[in-house]
């Protein structure tokens, strides 16, 4: 239905999307999601690695994961390996395009409207609400609701049409599923950093499972993506070797949340908002954990018949008090690590050498909570805390969880 009334339009099919607007309509609203792919889940667009947090979060079973990761091998630039992890799983990899499809089935059961293919093009007010103009397969089409909801990525027409102040920084990502055939699948991620390999951020190496890996890189700075993954194929011959190419992609990742996530009938969520970690990129724990909170205040609002400005700031409020200091330190932590050098690099990661590090690093390391390792770390080596502190300039240590480490390195 073209041209009539909705509760609420959701622009963005992706996972964050589709749970906002499955808890919309579970509500008893009338629900559309526009997704400008024509499938659901494809190209895939994301590494896939979450906790089981995420997993609940989307009400979805973990035994449906591609692989189970135990740990975590850190290539630093000159070459040395560093392991850190245990006998305990602390990551999940997902089949990321099924991923979607199961949270989309969820959206769907509930009564939502799902339109492909369908691409927003503008959005604007209307005497009882708003208007989202779209095109799909070159034909107009029209939907008038009383609420729009951005899931619609970083180059989001919602914020821009609720005129939202941009994420603090936005990194450019590559990515590729692939077949390293003398490289057998294992239960350890493996992260590359260094100039050579990801300017100010790292690259990484996936288990899917038998050979299949999943490759990225990312980086801040403009530049040939290519020329990075030539370097890290030639520096790790051994471990490239024979790779053949099954699929790639790419795009784009806000760091830092917008400094205002809502508007005049209107909300934005997920990667729209800039809630991915700054320290991963990864955004699909947060965008759920954003998502409930959305979907609940639209519910609010749309059973008072106040969707303003001020009734939807309970949105921005809420996910803050939920998980707003912890992507603030994860974007402190950005800014410290975004600058290090090699040798910088090289420095730090010597720490996890002594084993009493290395045991902090396995028993706080949270890919979801990154700064719950961040306090035991700093105040166990003060030195890291000298490197990290007077770059990011500001981190804040009250509040986290862990109590106080024993102190392992002196200034």
């Amino acid at each position: 239905m073209t041209g009539q009334g909705y509760d609420a339009v959701v622009i963005g099919g992706g996972p964050v999307g589709a749970a906002t607007a499955r808890d919309i309509a579970r509500a008893g609203f009338r629900v559309a999601v526009l997704e400008r792919d024509a499938r659901v889940g494809r190209p895939v667009q994301c590494s896939g690695l979450v906790t089981d947090r995420t997993l609940v979060a989307a009400g979805l079973d973990p035994r449906n994961a591609l692989n189970t990761l135990t740990g975590a091998a850190i290539h630093a630039p000159s070459g040395a390996r560093y392991t850190i992890g245990g006998d305990r799983i602390h990551a999940y990899v997902l089949d990321r395009a099924r991923f979607d499809e199961q949270v989309m089935a969820q959206a769907l059961e509930a009564g939502v409207e799902l339109w492909t293919g369908t691409r927003a093009l503008a959005v604007e007010y209307t005497t009882a609400g708003v208007c989202v103009t779209a095109e799909q397969s070159g034909t107009s089409r029209t939907f008038r609701a009383r609420l729009v909801i951005g899931a619609d990525g970083p180059r989001s027409l919602v914020a821009d049409f609720l005129g939202l102040p941009a994420p603090s920084e936005t990194l450019r990502a590559r990515g590729a599923d692939v077949v390293l055939p003398r490289r057998p699948s294992i239960g350890q991620v493996q992260i590359f950093v260094g100039e050579r390999y990801a300017p100010g951020f790292f690259a990484w190496a996936i288990p899917l499972g038998g050979s299949r890996y999943r490759i990225g890189w990312g980086t801040h700075r403009p530049g040939a993506g290519a020329d990075h993954l030539a370097a890290l194929m030639a520096d790790y011959p051994e471990f490239f070797e024979g790779m053949a190419l099954l699929s790639q992609t790419g795009g784009l990742i806000p760091l830092g949340p917008r400094p205002r996530t809502y508007g005049e009938r209107g909300m934005v969520v997920g990667d729209a908002a800039g809630q991915a970690k700054a320290t991963s990129g990864g955004g699909l724990f947060t965008g759920l954990t954003c998502a409930a909170h959305c979907a609940r205040v639209a519910v609010e609002s749309l059973s008072t018949g106040d969707v303003s400005a001020a009734r939807l700031s309970a949105y921005d409020r809420n996910w803050r008090a939920d998980i707003g200091d912890e992507l603030h330190r994860a974007t402190l932590l950005r800014e410290a690590y975004r600058e290090l050098s090699d040798s910088e690099l090289e420095w730090g990661l010597r720490l996890l050498r002594v084993p009493g590090m290395r045991k902090l690093v396995n028993r706080y390391g949270d890919i979801d909570y990154p700064s719950w390792l961040a306090m035991p770390a700093l105040q166990a080596a003060p030195v890291l805390r000298r490197l990290l502190r007077d770059k990011a300039g500001r981190f804040e240590l009250a509040g986290q969880e862990g109590g106080v480490a024993p102190q392992i390195a002196g200034d």
